[in-house]
């Protein structure tokens, strides 16, 4: 569907706030420690990945391709994906939830025209402070989709971008995609660790 989505995400979520300066800045805020994962619905497992810092609830079938700060899942018929991405510099808690998921969906690339965000509203269902915004669009290919932006924080410690495109013309997809947002609502904060992501 969309091949690069996963380093896209990324690379839009990190764009609002990298840069770094020659000093040191002492962090004296809350420690991170892992949330424990709700109760999963039955077939589903337990996906950890300690080098991007995160506990998801992964349904059967679907898919998981992780890089070192995201992860791409794909439902078992192509016809939804759905890209993870952890940020933790300080600069990214600069931008309220509500504008940074308008601009990381309006900045998805591979769309014939920049989507358009819809009105930001509360995502639910999780313990961490979350938005969402969605917007339809085709891609340069000329598949149209249905797309939905979450945004998630676990206080100042960690921003997740959640991005889930749906191919709007296969009836299909609509199953998937509330799928997609179930397994958001399993999200949880994993503090990084130095080593492979793993699966328990």
């Amino acid at each position: 569907m969309v091949a690069a989505l996963g380093a896209a995400v990324f690379l839009v979520a990190g764009g609002c706030g990298s840069g770094s300066s020659g000093t040191t800045v002492l962090d004296v805020g809350p420690t991170e420690t892992a949330q424990k994962l709700p109760k999963l619905p039955p077939g589903w497992r337990a996906h950890r990945d300690t080098k991007a810092g995160y506990a998801i609830g992964v349904p059967p079938g679907w898919k998981a391709t992780g890089q070192r700060h995201s992860v791409l899942f794909r439902s078992p018929d192509h016809l939804v994906a759905m890209t993870l991405a952890a940020n933790r510099d300080p600069v990214v808690f600069d931008t309220s939830p509500e504008r940074f998921a308008t601009q990381a969906l309006g900045g998805l690339p591979g769309f014939k025209v920049p989507l358009n965000p819809g009105k930001v509203t509360p995502f639910k269902g999780t313990p961490l402070k979350a938005v969402q915004t969605s917007a339809s669009g085709s891609q340069a290919g000329g598949v149209k989709e249905n797309a939905t932006l979450v945004v998630l924080r676990h206080k100042r410690l960690v921003n997740y971008t959640v991005a889930v495109l749906a191919n709007s013309q296969q009836a299909g997809a609509g199953v998937d995609r509330a799928v997609a947002l179930r397994m958001i609502e399993t999200l949880r904060d994993q503090p990084v660790k130095d080593g492979r992501s793993g699966k328990s």
